[in-house]
């Protein structure tokens, strides 16, 4: 290794030995932090299209709004098949019809699956474009029919939560579904528990408030491990100390395998506080493995992927340390 970055070495002393033994610690900062987020491209709410959200406009129950969970009236015509119908991804009683095929799927990850993910012919894969979206079929009667909040043959409720602009009903509450007319999706988690940064375009937790680097649009960009888009991901993702994004299981993968740098800027993919473990071990390991005697007084000069100091150092294989900020994430010069 000639630039010292912990990424590339053999694990110190303390570090995990195999690939999928993650350090305790490493593993709750990666869990910090994390945003949940999922949904359909849409204006608010049951807003016909072009039409502005006004501030302070109220939502229809159960329409476009995040509830809390509450007991299901079965006597009411529209609530039957209520959590009966769907799919692994949602609860719902219709199916949405896509355009591209005009076949119905329960959803968008559903048509996803059959006609990108699993198409053996790269020119027949697409995705479902769902704000093309214009017509959905019931789930308990299989009336075809105008999307719409409702059947029109049968009167039940396509979900207990509904967004029509992003095609998204949903039967289970317990999501706290809620809809962000800057991202111009539905989200889960809880209105109240999140807020919109513009810098970032991204709705963040609350816990980021003023504690994140923004970066333009941050979140409207791929995974730098698994190159999967990040604003519509339903996986969990985290945010950087950087300010970049990355799916929470890539982060776990890449400290699992003993890769402490951003893929984008290379700075520490945690914050100092996390990354002092790894720099002890660090410190540890290369007290425990001297240099030959002919490396001995080597000195090199060495640039700080975290601080940018540049400093000069005693030549070591298995990475160099700032003296400014004691970071092992260095290269050399």
């Amino acid at each position: 290794m000639d630039d010292g970055e912990p990424g590339q070495q053999e694990p110190p002393n303390g570090a995990p030995e195999h690939p999928n033994d993650i350090d305790p610690a490493i593993e709750q900062a990666a869990d910090d932090d994390s945003e949940n987020l999922e949904g359909d491209d849409s204006e608010v709410g049951e807003l016909e299209e072009g039409e502005e959200f006004e501030e302070g406009e109220e939502f229809e129950e159960g329409h476009g709004e995040d509830l809390e969970e509450e007991e299901i009236d079965l006597n009411d015509p529209a609530n039957r098949g209520v959590k009966q119908y769907g799919c692994e991804h949602y609860r719902r009683r219709a199916m949405i019809v896509a355009p591209c095929c005009d076949k119905p799927f329960w959803c968008r990850h559903c048509h996803n699956a059959a006609c990108n993910d699993n198409e053996v012919d790269p020119k027949k894969r697409h995705v479902l474009d769902r704000k093309a979206v214009r017509e959905v079929v019931c789930g308990l009667c299989g009336l075809r029919q105008e999307k719409a909040s409702s059947c029109s043959g049968c009167g039940v409720a396509f979900g207990r939560y509904t967004c029509l602009l992003c095609s998204f009903f949903d039967d289970d509450l317990t999501k706290e579904c809620f809809h962000c007319k800057d991202c111009g999706i539905c989200r889960v988690g809880g209105r109240q528990n999140f807020f919109h940064c513009r810098t970032c375009n991204c709705c963040y937790a609350l816990s980021l408030r003023d504690q994140h680097v923004c970066i333009e649009n941050s979140m409207h960009a791929n995974c730098p491990v698994c190159c999967e888009f990040l604003f519509d991901s339903i996986k969990p993702i985290n945010i950087m100390p950087c300010g970049h994004t990355i799916h929470q299981e890539c982060l776990k993968s890449l400290a699992a395998h003993s890769t402490f740098t951003c893929p984008v800027c290379m700075k520490s993919i945690m914050t100092a506080t996390h990354m002092e473990r790894v720099w002890e071990d660090l410190d540890q390991a290369v007290q425990a493995t001297p240099m030959p005697q002919e490396y001995a007084n080597l000195k090199v000069g060495i640039l700080c992927n975290d601080c940018s100091a540049r400093s000069t150092v005693n030549f070591h294989v298995l990475g160099h340390k700032c003296r400014e900020c004691g970071s092992y994430n260095t290269r050399r010069t």
